[in-house]
């Protein structure tokens, strides 16, 4: 019964039930396959409210979704209503002056940048896959290597326009915004999103540091990160240095978004933030294909490191944000790691979120504060269950 019910929702041609579509929404990058219900294309917010009454009124899971290139399972769910968010993809409103651009929860970022471009502006937090879509990533408060000068999602979000489970509309503005950002689909779908974007006019150059291993690195880092124009600090093991193109052993890469460098060649900084930038997709073609990552103090880098090498695997990440990055060849793999982070007083956790795949691995104090939430957003709690709480 709840079905007809969402397909009265929306338009003729956005609702889908057939079997090859709802195959393809079985799956996101993590691997995880679970069926949907049924799968809507809105292209306007009343649908996604009408869908929301339906869904609350049959108690049916609402999924939201966009590439589906999550890696950690958010986007998929046995029995659900998947609301595909991709045809909200458009750039509405730029206000060049302030810097704001007010775009659609189903624009990537690739396609963002391709239009600031024609106004040399730029938004800088750009994930490594090209085809995320900005809800996905709001959702997920994606940290990337730029964050160490430009923040996270939280900062560099200035609105978000957004439905809560129980179909009603909320504008978010300044510290709301975290009402949303970072749960995961859990508090909220995201229809719009007003963005700082930036000038395009800093010259990227580079000090490279060869070191001995994270610990090195880490005692560096205490003198480099309060540099001025600092726009990331990356730490490579010996393996994926030379995946980067350095030379054998670790190093430490800062890059500037002045002239303090003393790398100044743009081809070869280019390239080897290129190189940076599909590391990831690197490692994968190696057949390190289960991607993973820790949020930890940066004082306890090398005992993380000290762990993938007993486990023969790679170690690089954000050194400055505290979020190391690792990629594994098998599934036996990850309790091993992410126990051995928990030991360490971290989270398994830093880029991607949750997801289904690490639920269990939640702070108490974050599913405490999920569980208020939701009662204040989405009682019967429709929204992404399953992820979280």
């Amino acid at each position: 019964m709840g079905h007809i019910e969402i397909r009265r929702a929306v338009a003729h041609g956005h609702y889908f039930e057939d079997e090859e579509t709802l195959l393809a929404y079985s799956y996101d990058a993590s691997g995880i396959e679970e069926r949907p219900l049924v799968v809507v294309k809105p292209t306007h917010e009343e649908e996604i409210r009408r869908v929301l009454q339906a869904a609350n009124q049959n108690r049916l899971a609402v999924v939201p979704r966009g590439a589906g290139t999550n890696i950690r399972g958010a986007t998929v769910k046995e029995s659900c209503v998947v609301i595909d968010m991709r045809r909200f993809d458009a750039l509405e409103r730029l206000d060049v002056s302030k810097g704001i651009a007010t775009v659609g929860a189903g624009m990537t970022i690739t396609r963002l940048n391709e239009l600031l471009s024609k106004h040399n502006l730029y938004f800088p937090l750009v994930p490594e896959n090209p085809m995320a879509t900005l809800g996905g990533l709001v959702s997920q408060n994606h940290v990337t290597e730029e964050s160490n000068l430009f923040g996270d999602y939280r900062k560099l979000v200035a609105e978000v326009e957004c439905f809560d489970g129980l179909g009603r509309y909320h504008v978010l503005k300044g510290q709301e915004v975290e009402r949303v950002v970072g749960w995961e689909g859990t508090m909220g779908i995201i229809v719009k999103l007003k963005l700082k974007v930036y000038p395009r006019n800093h010259r990227v150059t580079l000090n490279i540091y060869a070191v001995k291993d994270a610990a090195e690195a880490g005692q560096r880092l205490e003198r480099l990160k309060n540099e001025k124009g600092v726009l990331m600090i990356e730490y490579f093991d010996a393996a994926t240095s030379t995946l980067v193109g350095l030379e054998r052993g670790s190093h430490l890469v800062v890059a500037y978004a002045n002239d303090r460098g003393s790398y100044k060649d743009p081809a070869k900084i280019g390239e080897l933030l290129d190189r940076r930038k599909r590391l990831e997709q690197t490692l994968w073609n190696d057949g390190y294909t289960l991607s993973e990552e820790a949020s930890l103090d940066p004082s306890k880098a090398l005992q993380f490191e000290q762990l993938c090498v007993r486990e023969k695997v790679p170690c690089y990440g954000h050194l400055a944000r505290g979020v190391l990055l690792t990629a594994l060849k098998a599934a036996e793999q990850r309790s091993r790691v992410y126990s051995g982070v928990v030991s360490l007083g971290g989270k398994p956790v830093g880029k991607h979120g949750y997801g289904r795949l690490k639920r269990e691995y939640v702070p108490v104090e974050v599913r405490r504060q999920a569980v208020r939430l939701k009662e204040e957003r989405d009682y019967n709690h429709i929204l992404n269950p399953g992820v979280i709480v």
